[in-house]
């Protein structure tokens, strides 16, 4: 590698994501799973919720790739797609309307001058769908929805005391969240809006502090029981807002909007990247 890697590091409401512009192809310097799952390990990398390169599109303005932490691609996420929107703006690679092709689809994102960037997200196409999964310390009722990538949905009183590692990660391979299992949501409607959610996320295989796809998912199944009209307002673990809103009938697509923010600037040197991809 003649050069090191450039990349910049975003928050899109707590979700943090590494972005490359691979463009030219400089990021193709060796599997690209193999590669997100070396640079996403906290602690002995420059960790983060996914890795996103932008690409050419002959479908959109950009092409997102978008790899978790244990190197699988997900076709969509809705935060990670906010945060590449705006950092394909900075990079003056798009105007603040653009079109971005995802495995969901393509997608129309606008970034608002506050910061704050608006995406399409695929809406789910059926109900909620009721399911009991059974564990070894008992059943727990939860609502299934597809919006974009699987979520299984579960309603809780008490947020701060449930015990989202463990608990989220049985749901999460539970035969009844599916093949591949799903992301799973716990929301309280206490005291909302906005609504608190905390997000067990496949793929990172833990909690993440906000979850775009798990927003849309909550959203939805709070409309569908109407306990929520109108734009939808969440509030994930990091404390920072988003807001989903949709038209089911006249249009597939909702909105998601929240803060995109750029956080820092940096390059992965020679050494570095070897040590990323000795990662097994």
């Amino acid at each position: 590698m003649a050069e090191p890697l450039e990349f910049h590091k975003f928050s899109g409401a707590g979700n943090d994501f590494i972005l490359g512009d691979n463009r030219q192809g400089i990021w193709n310097v060796a599997p690209l799973p193999r590669l997100a799952r070396g640079l996403c390990r906290r602690g002995l990398s420059v960790g983060a919720d996914g890795l996103i390169l932008l690409e050419t599109s002959s479908k959109a303005h950009l092409r997102l790739r978008l790899f978790n932490p244990d190197g699988s691609e997900s076709p969509f996420c809705g935060n990670g797609a906010r945060c590449a929107a705006r950092y394909a703006f900075l990079k003056v690679a798009a105007g603040r309307s653009m079109s971005l092709e995802t495995g969901a689809g393509v997608v129309s994102a606008r970034v608002l001058p506050d910061g704050r960037v608006e995406v399409e997200v695929p809406l789910p196409r059926e109900e909620p769908r009721p399911v009991t999964v059974s564990l070894r310390r008992g059943t727990v009722p939860a609502l299934r929805v597809l919006a974009g990538v699987p979520h299984l949905v579960v309603f809780v009183k008490d947020l701060s005391a449930v015990p989202v590692a463990s608990l989220g990660a049985a749901l999460r391979s539970a035969p009844e969240a599916g093949p591949g299992g799903a992301n799973v949501d716990f929301v309280s409607v206490e005291g909302g809006p906005p609504y608190r959610v905390r997000t067990f996320e496949r793929g990172v295989e833990g909690e993440t502090l906000a979850c775009g796809t798990g927003a849309v998912a909550v959203a939805w199944v709070l409309w569908s029981r109407k306990v929520a009209s109108g734009p939808v307002r969440l509030l994930p673990r990091s404390g920072k807002e988003l807001e989903v809103a949709f038209s089911p009938g006249t249009s597939p697509y909702g909105r998601l909007t929240g803060e995109a923010r750029p956080v820092y600037r940096g390059f992965i040197s020679q050494e570095s990247l070897e040590e990323a991809l000795s990662c097994e």
